[in-house]
């Protein structure tokens, strides 16, 4: 499901300006009171209007330089920048209307403009007017066929209203553009099953697959000679000549890092898998390794940090997998579906023990800093009689009786009851595992991590058909989740009235014990979307076991420093 709930959410843009920021660029070389003087001694004086408007733009003097744009318009109605900059800011203060009658002009004054039509569609979709943003995301697409993200909105609202075949044409015509894209293979993948077309929809979970790096297997024979003839350094130098002839590989970089690592040459490895990542930013074992060198510096909220990112790529395979099974099983294809599963199952592991160890690190974290300060107090005169001892010899037990604690004080977040059977997966305790990834799915049925883990926890308990059941919820798609996840989205790129509806609903739900956990819902839901950095979320999460310990405060502060 969550690949076909982030149909929904791709192509939105923040504000109205980041669609026509290549319109809107222009540059002021005057300072804002010598513009100021030169609209007294001149009002009709177009240039400097328009120089102050965007000196306004820019100190955030939204009100201002709206009133100037439309003073513009006034002594030039056919001045296109002018449109286009008055329209950005009445969107910004919530003029959604007004900003759309400055676009129907600007959209008469150049009818060619794909980024005016696409800006256009985009405005019509947020009023609510899914048809006549159909219609001008359809001409941008006319205008200019590569423009991806008019082709992400239109699939949006094609699979809200059930027209399956169009949403799939527009993934089709993505691929076209960036056939090496594995979100998108995946996307249509989904599409395809979810519109009955199983071997289709196989074949592109196949493609996706292969697109990962960590399938790739290029080896160079002189490098390998070198490597096993104990000859490091010159078998770095090849590769690093390699690197320089061909950069775009990154399992080059990663090979490189590895001799590095057999070097001792601990700083130079760590900057070429930076590069793998660089190039592929979801090459997973490049992720794990440089969390693991970030480890072996003793930086731990580093390395647990990189750990998260490795987890959501690891969970995006293991969603390719699931999704190829349950594929294959709807063709009819059970041997190949068992296989897939089987598949799945094997590189599921790397997503516990990955959690397990940033659990671990957030710890060791907490202790580090602690450590840290014991030093600072420790000076002449210092009352403090002994350093911090370490929280437990057990680091993980300690992480798992914190999650446990943490469920029983809110039984309806489903986050936690995920992450506390992650920890309990890893640690054996199959059947508390799955009993928490139940409770997951029952609090919010979208949570679908949560059912795929659920699925592959099953299996590994012989319970195959359950298994199934569960990855084909996690691929379904029930038309009520579509429709709020949709108007989810559109509301969040409307940043004031997105604030004020939370505002409000805070308000509704005030003094409800039932509701306590709706802001992690609504979380969640964004996450489906892919508004929110799925990575970034888990990594500050798992401070919320025992929030009020002092080790889980020094945890958060630990990865403030990386927002």
């Amino acid at each position: 499901m969550s690949y076909l709930l982030e149909v929904l959410g791709r192509g939105l843009v923040g504000r109205l300006s980041d669609a026509l920021r290549d319109r809107l660029d222009r540059r002021v070389a005057s300072s804002r009171e010598a513009l100021i003087v030169r609209v007294e001694q001149d009002p009709c004086c177009v240039d400097a209007l328009m120089d102050l408007a965007f000196c306004h733009l820019q100190a955030g003097q939204v009100s201002r330089a709206r009133d100037l744009f439309l003073r513009v318009i006034e002594l030039e109605p056919a001045n296109l920048v002018a449109r286009l900059a008055a329209a950005c800011s009445l969107e910004q203060l919530g003029l959604l209307n007004e900003a759309v009658d400055q676009l129907i002009v600007a959209a008469d004054l150049e009818p060619a403009d794909a980024a005016i039509q696409y800006a256009l569609a985009y405005c019509r979709e947020r009023q609510g007017r899914p048809d006549d943003a159909v219609v001008h995301y359809g001409q941008a697409i006319r205008i200019c066929p590569e423009l991806r993200s008019a082709r992400e909105r239109l699939a949006a609202i094609h699979l809200v209203h059930g027209r399956l075949d169009d949403a799939i044409e527009q993934y089709q015509e993505i691929l076209i553009e960036a056939p090496d894209d594995m979100d998108v293979h995946l996307t249509l993948a989904n599409l395809l099953v979810r519109n009955g077309d199983c071997l289709e929809a196989i074949a592109e979970y196949e493609r996706a697959l292969v697109i990962e790096p960590d399938n790739w297997q290029a080896r160079n024979d002189l490098v390998d000679t070198l490597e096993q003839a104990g000859l490091l350094n010159e078998a770095v130098e090849q590769l690093r000549r390699m690197t320089e002839q061909q950069p775009e590989f990154p399992d080059s970089h990663v090979r490189l890092g590895d001799l590095y690592v057999k070097m001792g040459r601990d700083e130079s490895a760590l900057r070429a898998y930076l590069q793998a990542v660089e190039i592929h930013p979801n090459f997973l074992e490049a992720n794990v390794k440089i969390g693991t060198q970030f480890l072996r510096a003793g930086k731990y909220a580093d390395a647990a940090s990189w750990f998260s990112r490795a987890i959501e790529i690891n969970d995006r395979l293991l969603t390719a997998y699931a999704g190829l099974s349950v594929a294959q099983h709807e063709a009819g294809r059970e041997a190949e579906a068992l296989s897939s599963l089987d598949l799945a199952a094997s590189i599921e592991p790397n997503s516990t023990l990955l959690y397990s160890e940033m659990a671990r690190l957030q710890l060791k974290s907490a202790v580090q800093r602690e450590a840290e300060k014991y030093l600072e107090l420790t000076g002449p005169g210092s009352d403090v009689a002994a350093p911090p001892s370490d929280l437990a010899d057990d680091l993980i037990e300690v992480q798992i009786e914190r999650h446990r604690e943490f469920v029983r004080e809110r039984p309806n977040h489903p986050d936690a009851h995920y992450r506390l059977g992650l920890l309990l997966r890893q640690r054996g305790l199959l059947d508390e595992a799955i009993e928490h990834f139940f409770h997951a799915v029952r609090i919010n049925p979208t949570y679908t991590k949560a059912l795929v883990k659920l699925g592959l926890a099953l299996h590994e308990a012989g319970r195959t058909d359950e298994a199934i059941h569960a990855l084909q919820r996690a691929l379904d798609l029930h038309p009520n989740y579509v429709d709020l996840h949709y108007r989810l989205g559109v509301l969040f790129a409307d940043r004031l009235q997105f604030e004020l509806a939370v505002e409000h609903f805070e308000r509704a739900v005030a003094g409800n014990p039932s509701n306590l956990e709706w802001r992690e819902n609504l979380a969640l839901a964004l996450e489906n979307l892919g508004l929110i950095d799925r990575a970034r979320a888990m990594y500050h999460r798992i401070s919320e076991a025992a929030p009020d310990s002092p080790q889980a405060e020094r945890a958060r502060a630990a990865a403030g420093r990386h927002e």
